[in-house]
């Protein structure tokens, strides 16, 4: 990603905040974000968008696939009535828990030498991420907790943001973790659509860099 683009996926990150978001600290987080290193970092080590800028543009669209999913799928399943739910979140819930959604990478992944076999099966040096995690948090609860330092959450937000990563981030199987990830789908529509939309973004939409 060049430094253009990662200047104005900065612009539009920040347009979005301010056009959906009126709730109380948003501005405190805005600032919050220009001392790390949100906007230049990499959203995976080696996965999808493992390359400076790519934590931005991995949570906008999270957030252009969420409010699609909205339009789309669940708007339509509530006022026909098919939906277990009868509620929409509002526009505002969904840009909190997307464009926010991964703050607990802020300042988590650091350029570090390593090594691999080029072409003709000899070790080179290439620059890749390695994780030194200042305060092991947990992934979606450590972006709860880094949020709520600057704004309040609802409890649907707190719930979507918790559980965006789905079965992937669950403790040992059969654990209470599992039967919390359950019930928070069945408590609000918020969790499927921010785990969904970050799922489609992460494997439809996002390619891998070979470093």
């Amino acid at each position: 990603m060049t430094t253009e683009q990662i200047q104005a996926n900065k612009e539009r990150f920040r347009e979005l905040c301010r056009t959906y978001i009126k709730r109380d600290g948003v501005e405190a987080i805005l600032t919050m974000l220009e001392k790390g290193d949100f906007y230049v970092a990499p959203t995976s080590s080696k996965f999808h968008l493992n390359e400076p800028g790519g934590l931005c543009l991995h949570s906008m669209n999270v957030f252009d696939t969420a409010m699609k999913l909205l339009e789309h799928v669940l708007k339509p399943a509530v006022e026909s009535g098919v939906s277990p739910f009868t509620t929409l979140p509002t526009a505002e819930s969904v840009a909190i828990s997307t464009l926010f959604h991964d703050f607990c990478k802020i300042n988590l992944y650091h350029e570090a030498e390593r090594f691999k076999k080029d072409e003709n099966d000899r070790w080179v040096k290439y620059i890749g991420y390695q994780i030194r995690d200042a305060f092991p948090f947990g992934h979606g609860e450590k972006s709860c907790f880094l949020i709520e330092r600057f704004m309040r959450l609802t409890t649907d937000e707190l719930l979507a943001i918790r559980w965006h990563m789905g079965m992937f981030d669950m403790g040992e199987q059969g654990s209470s973790q599992r039967f919390s990830f359950y019930r928070a789908l069945e408590l609000s529509p918020l969790v499927s659509l921010v785990h969904s939309a970050d799922m489609l973004s992460s494997n439809l939409l996002e390619k891998t860099t070979e470093l």
